[in-house]
C-alpha cells in the first residue's frame, strides 16, 4: 500500500504513571526518541497484489487467535491490510525458529512483522527454556532477519502475566519484567518500533484490579480443577490487549495508522461474531490436525453457524460436510499459505468410488460459509478433476482461490455466491445446474479452453451470472515449424461457455474479458439445435476480449433495462429472500 510519509507526531504521550515503568532500565525518554527514530527509518511497506499491507504476527500462545490478542487485532485492521498470524502456543524465541517457524514466517513476504516472545524463554520449561543471553541474541537475530527481507521489524514486549503482589494488593509483580527491559533496550540500540506491551498490560490489569480481570481470563485445568487462567486471554480479552497493541502501533508507526481502526464497534467485533468453535493447526496446537477431523465434531443440530478457523498449513486429503450439517463456516487465514489440496481425477479415484464423490472439497450441508482459502486440484491436465463440488443451498465464498483443470467447480444445486474469488481452470471449469453470482471475481483460463458448462433446467430463470469479473488467460510463446521459439507470443483462445444441457443460462455484466476470448465468445457444442435453446447473454463487457460485432448471433446482448434485473438480491433472493451480503 502506497501511503504519503506521515509527519512524526510532534507530542508522544505514553502513560508512565505506573510505578513498573518507572523501575525499568532504559529511561522513556530514550524509548519514545528510538520509537521516533525507527519510524523515520523504517523502509517503505513493499507493494502487495490489491494494494494490501501485510503484517506478520509471531510470537507465543499469548499472541495467537486461539488465546491470545491475535484475533482481537485483525479486527482493527481495515480493507487496507492482512493480517496472517503465525504465532504459536508453547514455543520460546529459540524453539520457534528451531522448528522452522520464522523461515516460514519470512517465506510470508510481510511488510511488517509483530514480535513478541518471553513467556516460554522463563526457566522450567523444557526444550524451551533459555538462558538471557540466548533470548538477547535471538531477538536481534528476529530484527536482522525481517529487515534483511525488506520488511520492517516491530518488537513487542511481552503481554504481562497477572501475577499479584501479595505485599502489595492491586500490583503486579511480572516474572516477565527482566524480558520486557531488555527487549526495550533492542527496541533503542537498533532503532526499531516498539510496542510495549507489557507496560500497558500491567496498567491495565491494575486499574481494573484482580477480580475484573477474571472477566477476560479463560479457565483451564490444574490437577483435576477448573481454574482462572492468569497467562491466556479469552475473546474480550483478546480485543482488549489488542486495542493496546493498536494505540502503540499507531504513535510508533504512524505509516500504519491508515489501516489501523480507532474502534471496532460496527465491524462484527470479535467478542460477538469471531469465537471459533474448532481451530485446525497442522502441527496439533489448535483442536485438530486435519479439516475431517473438526467436521466430525460437528454437532447436527447446533443453532449458530459452527465457525471452524483453518490456521496456515497444507492440508491433503478429501473433505466433506455432509448433508446433516447445516450453518459449517470454514475461515482461513490467508489464501495463499490455507491449502485444501487435493490430487486425483476420475480415473484415479480410489476403488468403490464413483467420479461425482471424488472431489477435493464436497460441500453437501446448506448455509456453508468459506473464506480465505485455497481450493485446489493438482492431477493435472489429463481428465476431469473436481477440487469442489457444491451440492447445497445458499453457500457462499469470499476471497477463495479455487483452482485445477478440467471440471475445477462444480455447482451442482441450490444457490451459490462467491465474492473476491479466483477460480481457474481449462475445460469446463465453472459446470453444473446451480443458480451462482460470481461478483468481483478473476476467472483464468489455462491454456483456452471453456469457461463454463451450465445444465440449468428450462424452468430456472437464471444460472450463472458474472458481475464486474475480470476474465485473464495464459499465453505462450509462438514456436516455428522446426519448432524453435519465436519472439512473438500466442493467446490460446478460451470460449465462454458451452451448454452442458440445452437450457444453459449464463451472463456476464460490467466484465473485463482479456484477449483470451475467443471472438465468437459462445460455442454451440456441436449441435445446432443448442442455439435455439441456451441462454447466453452480455451487456457492458470491456477489454481486448469483448467483441459484440462478431460474437454469435444466437448469444444476446442485454439492454440497459434489462440488466438492471441482474442484481445479486433478484438472482439469488428466492421465497425465503436470502441477501449473502449479510452473512
Amino acid at each position: 500500500m502506497k501511503f504519503e510519509n506521515n509527519p512524526i507526531i510532534a507530542r508522544l504521550s505514553i502513560n508512565t504513571s505506573n510505578s513498573k515503568m518507572k523501575k525499568t532500565s532504559v529511561s522513556y525518554p530514550l524509548i519514545l526518541l528510538a520509537t521516533v527514530l525507527a519510524a523515520l527509518l523504517a523502509p517503505a511497506p513493499r507493494v502487495l497484489a490489491a494494494d494490501k499491507i501485510k503484517i506478520v504476527l509471531v510470537g507465543d500462545s499469548t499472541v495467537t487467535d486461539k488465546s491470545g490478542w491475535g484475533l482481537g487485532f485483525k479486527q482493527f485492521l481495515n480493507d487496507g491490510a492482512e493480517c496472517i498470524n503465525l504465532a504459536r502456543g508453547g514455543r520460546s524465541s529459540q524453539s520457534y525458529m528451531r522448528e522452522g517457524r520464522w523461515t516460514n514466517a519470512l517465506a510470508m513476504h510481510g511488510d511488517y512483522y509483530l514480535i513478541q516472545f518471553g513467556h516460554n524463554n522463563e526457566p522450567g520449561k523444557p526444550g524451551r527454556s533459555t538462558d538471557m543471553a540466548t533470548f538477547v541474541a535471538n531477538m536481534n537475530q528476529y530484527v536482522d532477519d525481517a529487515r534483511a527481507e525488506g520488511a520492517q521489524p516491530i518488537l513487542v514486549t511481552p503481554l504481562t502475566r497477572r501475577q499479584w503482589d501479595k505485599e502489595h494488593p492491586g500490583k503486579i509483580k511480572s516474572s516477565l519484567a527482566p524480558y520486557a527491559d531488555e527487549v526495550r533496550k533492542i527496541a533503542e540500540q537498533k532503532h526499531v518500533p516498539l510496542v510495549d506491551l507489557q507496560a500497558r498490560s500491567i496498567e491495565l490489569c491494575e486499574s481494573l484490579g484482580p477480580e475484573k480481570c477474571l472477566e477476560f481470563s479463560p479457565m483451564k485445568n490444574d490437577a483435576g480443577r477448573q481454574v482462572y487462567d492468569g497467562t491466556h486471554l479469552n475473546t474480550m480479552g483478546s480485543v482488549m490487549f489488542a486495542r493496546l497493541v493498536v494505540e502503540e502501533l499507531r504513535k510508533a508507526v504512524p505509516n500504519l495508522a491508515p489501516v489501523l481502526r480507532a474502534s471496532i464497534s460496527g465491524v462484527n467485533p470479535v467478542l460477538q461474531t469471531r469465537v471459533f468453535d474448532e481451530i485446525v493447526t497442522p502441527d496439533g496446537a489448535g483442536d485438530a490436525v486435519t479439516i475431517q477431523e473438526a467436521l466430525k465434531r460437528v454437532p447436527e443440530h447446533h443453532g449458530s453457524p459452527w465457525k471452524i478457523l483453518v490456521e496456515p498449513g497444507l492440508y491433503h486429503g478429501q473433505f466433506m460436510v455432509p448433508s446433516a450439517l447445516d450453518r459449517v463456516w470454514l475461515m482461513g487465514v490467508d489464501a495463499a499459505s490455507t491449502i485444501l489440496s487435493y490430487n486425483l481425477n476420475v480415473n484415479e479415484a480410489p476403488q468403490g468410488e464413483t467420479y461425482q464423490f471424488n472431489p477435493g472439497l464436497v460441500v453437501a450441508g446448506n448455509d456453508f460459509l468459506a473464506e480465505n482459502l485455497t481450493i485446489e486440484n493438482v492431477s493435472g491436465d489429463h481428465g476431469q478433476a473436481l477440487a469442489l463440488r457444491v451440492d447445497g443451498d445458499r453457500e457462499v465464498f469470499r476471497n477463495c482461490r479455487i483452482t485445477g483443470w478440467q471440471d475445477t467447480l462444480m455447482m451442482n444445486n441450490g444457490r451459490d455466491y462467491l465474492t473476491n474469488c479466483y477460480v481457474a481452470g481449462r475445460v469446463d471449469f465453472i459446470y453444473g445446474s446451480a443458480t451462482a453470482v460470481l461478483d468481483h471475481c478473476e476467472i483464468h483460463s489455462r491454456n483456452g479452453g471453456h469457461v463454463t458448462a451450465a445444465s440449468t433446467p428450462e424452468n430456472q430463470p437464471y444460472g450463472f451470472v458474472f458481475l464486474s469479473c475480470k476474465l485473464t488467460g495464459d499465453d505462450k510463446p509462438w514456436m516455428d515449424s522446426q519448432g524453435h521459439m519465436a519472439n512473438q507470443r500466442k493467446t490460446p483462445l478460451a470460449d465462454l461457455g458451452r451448454p452442458w444441457r440445452p437450457h444453459a443460462s449464463v451472463a456476464y455484466l460490467d466484465c473485463w474479458m482479456g484477449s483470451h476470448i475467443a471472438p465468437a465468445g459462445w460455442n454451440n457444442w456441436g449441435k445446432v439445435q443448442n442455439e435455439s435453446t441456451a441462454r447466453y447473454a452480455e451487456y457492458d463487457s470491456t477489454g481486448p476480449g469483448a467483441n459484440p460485432q462478431a460474437r454469435a448471433v444466437w448469444a444476446h446482448e442485454l439492454t440497459a433495462e434489462q440488466a438492471k434485473s441482474y442484481t445479486v438480491e433478484n438472482i439469488l433472493g428466492g421465497q425465503d429472500h436470502w441477501n449473502p451480503a449479510e452473512e
